[in-house]
């Protein structure tokens, strides 16, 4: 009972919430050397999926058992998009990006921004620059 209970809480803890918006950052790069980064680090999300997927039905198994690949099985999709999500992030952190949870008042103003706007706070975002208040904002 204690390894089906033990299997349960590791699989389902490999099925945590999935980031919010959010950018790469680093201290002195811009958009465009984030947007690079992402493009070359983008094909390695599919095989972290995959990964993340065969590593939680072999714990599955060898944890829980049928029960532990049942589970598995149930949130299959959850395991490979936090895998994809994960690799990615390993890959950025890699060429020295790590990234960076908008918040609320970034995203409203990011969705609220003209698109040129938009590239400036993407930038500085990027860079590490802090948002700008309402009262001095674009």
């Amino acid at each position: 009972m204690k390894r089906i209970a033990l299997a349960a809480v590791t699989l389902l803890s490999a099925c945590g919430q999935l980031p919010g918006p959010s950018v790469p950052y680093q201290p002195g790069q811009n958009l465009d050397s984030a947007r690079a980064a992402f493009q070359a680090c983008a094909p390695t999300a599919p095989q972290s999926g995959r990964n993340a997927v065969v590593g939680g039905y072999a714990g599955g198994f060898v944890l829980g058992g049928l029960v532990g690949v049942v589970i598995v099985a149930a949130n299959e999709q959850d395991i490979r998009t936090n895998g994809e999500y994960n690799g990615i992030d390993r890959c950025l952190s890699r060429r020295g990006f790590e990234r960076r949870e908008l918040t609320a008042a970034e995203l409203q103003q990011l969705n609220t921004s003209s698109p040129e706007q938009r590239w400036v706070l993407l930038d500085q975002l990027v860079g590490g620059g802090l948002q700008q208040t309402e009262a001095n904002s674009f």
